[in-house]
Formats: structure tokens, C-alpha cells, sequence
């Protein structure tokens, strides 16, 4: 009894491995790739099924081998950056602008000052310039110097003949709201291509690394389009690329792109303007990148370059560029050291960093976490703990300075005055675009499997109907034919 039970099984796995040999030879006779069909031919000698047998082995390994090789070239092939020329007469477009205030030779603004006087004074009864200098290097960040903050703020003075002053604890974010000097104290007049424009209405205030700035046409607290921003794009027939600003305190002018931000690791061409009664000269060019249509369905780690809405959803800023990318490397490394954030670098007071009390900053400086530039910036992009991974931003064009005079011209006021240039009309932009994008790499490799197999797309549903459909179909039909064989044989018994 167990013998046969035995032979039965063993009978039946014999005609499922059948079927499927039967299977296999049915879908290499039938399918529309190149050799299969000799090799399934049983009526061909056996030698000439092993010869297209060699031919589709050695065929499908040189198809893999292009794919392979089309793959690894891929990434260095997929954009080129070509440097093109103008059509003559194009309109120009003037370059984002900072405006930022600094702190120079210990003057601050006067209610700033105003404050720091109420907070006491120091031992030999004057002014508290120690505290000043302490609570400069929180508010003007471009001041600070390694391991300055605890000499100046560490140890409060206890003999003062009267209230001792020391260095606010919290609230560096309000301080400088309360007591810093808004757009109106700070602007007098602007003017582009010698037009004058309201100031305050297109100079927005942004937090940034550099310190307190007002950005002209910036990405990050603007919209093109928006009642803020300012019409930049000029005729040279008409009108000059030349914008004049005049302030009543010292200021940091810097030309930038519009989704970049002031930034103390980094030095974009501009002037300081630290000499009342002097007028500020500089003369630059720009050449602009554009960007094809293409390029976005590119992956960006193989364009090596993001877009400004390629902004990852956990940004504080609204626009991704470079600067703003090393501006949010810091401020983790910063949570990670210390669990808070210098205020500068959260333009918005996201709860999610919380802003640094003093003992944050003590915690900041003793890791050296302040403003750690240099070592984010030798990091980025070197796989270590403190890597940024920062790309640059695919609309980075170059901005550089061409003419800048060391003699300045007397004014005769009291005023800081600068004036940005761009004589020459731009005859050239570099302009990025895709040599291969999802239809180069889907018509690439569709010739590789044609070419060596004589595959297509219906190969592939061909493919997938042998192995799914047809099987199904079979089965249902055996059944059905079982199912009438035994309904004739049990009428015929009858």
C-alpha cells in the first residue's frame, strides 16, 4: 500500500515537473526574443540549440555589461554646465541686496545703549563697557571672538558703588527688538538706476548668522511678485544698474543671489560702510545660471545641485540654498551640543530649537559651537559626524566684484553712504542642462535589450503573461475538461 502510495506522488511530481519543463519550452517557442526559439525547437539538432544557447548566453552578458557601464557613467554625464552667450540689448535684473547693521569700535545704537546704562554700572562707577561688549558679541555675531563671551559676561562684579551691571541671562531676541534700531532708524534714502524708492517698504528684516539684515528681493522673507518686492529687471536702454543707499548708522552692504542669506563663513562681494560723511564706491558683474526644464527630473545628488522650493519640510528658512543649508548644520550641531540654539540662527523662533539663555551660550562656547565656520565648512560632504552634506544651489550664479576705489568721497553730512555698480550690459550666462533624462536613460537602455535580445515592452507583458495568465488559463481548463471527463463517465455507469 505504501508503494503506491509512493509511486502515486512520485508521479505526480513528475508531471508538474513536466508541465513546467512543457511550460518553459511552451514560452521560449512562443516569445518574441531573439534566439529562444531555436533553442526550444526539439526538431532542431542538439548542437545547434547549444550553438543559440552560447549566443543568447553571450549576448545577455554584453547587454549587462553597456547597462553596467551606462549606470556607473550615468551620474558624470547627466547635466553639463555650458557658458553661452547673450542676445543683444536682454534686460538686466539687479542682484539681491543685505543691508546689515554692525557694530563698530563699540558704538551701538542709542537706546541700546540706553539699556545697557540700566543695567548698572562697573567697579569704577562709569559705564559697564565689558557688559556692552559682551552683549555686542550675542546681538552682532560678526564681533564675536573665541572664548571672549565668558571673560566679559562669566564673572559678575560685586564691588560697584552702585548696582553692579552684568549681562542679561534671557531674552537676547527681544533685546534686540525692544532696543535695536528698526528700518526707520536705520534707512534714510535708497534709489535704483536714480529712482528713490521707499526704503522700509522693500528692505524686509530677516534674522541671519551675519546678524540683524535688511534684504532687498530675498527669497527667504519675500515672493517675486509680492507688494515688497522691487521691480529689478531693467532696460539698458533706459535705465542703469546702479542702486545708492544712505543710512544714519554703520552697515554692511553685500550683493547675493535671492535665496542666499548673509552668512559670517562666508564673504560675498560688498563694502562696509563705517565712516560717517563718506560715500562708498564699488563696481561689479554678474553672470546668472539658468536652468533647462530637464534638469529638475534629474536627481539632484547626480545635478549635484538643489533648487531654492527644494527645501527640505523641516527647514526654518523658505528657500534652500548653500548658505542656508551650512546656517542649518550649525544650528544642529548646536541642539546636539548644548540642546539650545543662538538666536540667529532661527530667523523664526521655531519652538522646536529654543533659543539660548546665557548659561546656553557659556555651553556653546565651551564646545566651541558659537560659530563653528571653519570646521562645518572642512566637514561638509566627508561622511563624519559632523558632515552637512550641503549642495550648492542650482540657481547660484557669480557675482564678483571688478572695480572698487580706495579714495572715498566726502559727502558733506553725517550719513553713511554706498553705491553698487554694474556698468557693463552682461553678454553671457552659464546655463545648466540634461544630457540624459528619464526618456534618454528609458531610450538608452530599450536599444541595449533590443539590440542584443530583441526586447521591448511586450516582451516584458509577454513575460509576465507566460508566468501569470497563461498558468491560470491552463489550470482553469484541465479542470473544466477533468470535471466533463468525469460527469460522461458517471452517466455512461448510470
Amino acid at each position: 500500500m505504501a508503494r503506491t502510495i509512493n509511486a502515486e506522488e512520485n508521479a505526480q511530481r513528475e508531471k508538474k515537473s513536466n508541465g513546467f519543463v512543457a511550460h518553459i519550452k511552451d514560452y521560449c517557442s512562443n516569445c518574441t526574443l531573439a534566439g529562444f526559439a531555436y533553442m526550444a525547437n526539439s526538431r532542431l539538432h542538439f548542437t545547434e540549440r547549444i550553438f543559440w544557447l552560447i549566443c543568447v548566453i553571450v549576448s545577455s552578458l554584453g547587454c549587462y555589461h553597456l547597462i553596467i557601464e551606462y549606470q556607473r557613467s550615468f551620474p558624470s554625464r547627466a547635466v553639463s554646465i555650458v557658458y553661452e552667450s547673450l542676445p543683444p540689448f536682454s534686460k538686466w535684473q539687479f542682484p539681491s541686496v543685505s543691508v546689515c547693521e554692525v557694530a563698530h569700535k563699540g558704538k551701538l545704537f542709542h537706546t541700546m545703549e540706553e539699556f545697557i546704562k540700566g543695567l548698572g554700572i562697573d567697579v569704577a562707577g562709569g559705564y559697564p563697557y565689558e557688559v556692552e561688549s559682551g552683549i555686542a558679541s550675542i546681538l552682532f555675531p560678526v564681533l564675536y571672538n573665541e572664548n571672549a563671551l565668558k571673560g566679559k559676561c562669566g564673572i559678575a562684579p560685586t564691588e560697584c558703588p552702585g548696582p553692579c551691571a552684568d549681562c542679561p541671562a534671557k531674552d537676547y531676541r527681544k533685546i534686540l527688538k525692544w532696543y535695536g534700531a528698526n528700518c526707520s532708524d536705520l534707512f534714510v534714502e535708497c534709489k535704483l538706476s536714480g529712482d528713490p524708492f521707499d526704503c522700509c517698504r522693500y528692505f524686509r528684516p530677516l534674522l541671519t548668522p551675519y546678524g540683524r539684515c535688511y534684504m532687498l528681493n530675498s527669497l527667504q522673507n519675500n515672493e517675486p511678485g509680492s507688494k515688497h518686492w522691487l521691480p529689478n529687471q531693467l532696460d539698458p536702454a533706459d535705465r542703469k544698474a546702479v542702486i545708492t543707499m544712505v543710512t544714519q548708522m554703520e552697515i554692511q552692504v553685500n550683493l547675493m543671489n535671492a535665496e542666499d542669506i548673509p552668512h559670517t563663513a562666508f564673504a560675498p562681494p560688498g563694502i562696509l560702510a563705517i565712516t560717517p560723511g563718506l560715500g562708498k564706491y564699488m563696481q561689479f558683474n554678474q553672470v546668472i545660471m539658468t536652468n533647462d526644464p530637464d534638469v529638475r527630473e534629474v536627481d539632484s545628488k547626480i545635478r549635484s545641485c538643489l533648487f531654492p522650493d527644494e527645501n527640505p519640510p523641516t527647514s526654518v528658512y523658505k528657500a534652500y540654498s548653500f548658505s542656508v543649508c551650512i546656517t542649518e548644520c550649525i544650528r544642529e550641531l548646536q541642539m546636539k551640543m548644548c540642546n539650545c540654539t543662538a538666536f540667529m540662527y532661527n530667523p523664526n523662533a521655531d519652538k522646536r530649537f529654543p533659543d539660548c539663555d546665557l548659561d546656553g551660550y557659556f555651553c556653546l562656547e565651551k564646545t566651541r559651537a558659537i560659530k563653528p565656520d571653519s570646521r562645518v565648512l572642512l566637514s561638509n560632504n566627508k561622511r563624519n559626524n559632523e558632515s552637512c552634506g550641503c549642495l550648492p544651489s542650482c540657481n547660484d550664479g557669480d557675482i564678483y566684484t571688478i572695480y572698487e576705489p580706495n579714495i572715498m568721497t566726502r559727502t558733506g553730512n553725517k550719513y553713511f553712504n554706498v553705491t553698487l555698480d554694474m556698468p557693463f550690459l552682461p553678454t553671457d550666462q552659464y546655463r545648466r542642462q540634461a544630457i540624459r533624462s528619464r526618456l534618454d536613460v528609458v531610450v538608452s537602455m530599450g536599444g541595449m535589450l533590443g539590440l542584443f535580445l530583441g526586447a521591448s515592452i511586450l516582451s516584458a507583458i509577454e513575460f509576465i503573461y507566460y508566468f501569470t495568465m497563461r498558468p491560470l488559463n491552463n489550470m482553469l481548463r484541465e479542470r473544466s475538461a477533468t470535471e466533463r471527463t468525469n460527469r460522461i463517465q458517471l452517466q455512461e455507469r448510470e
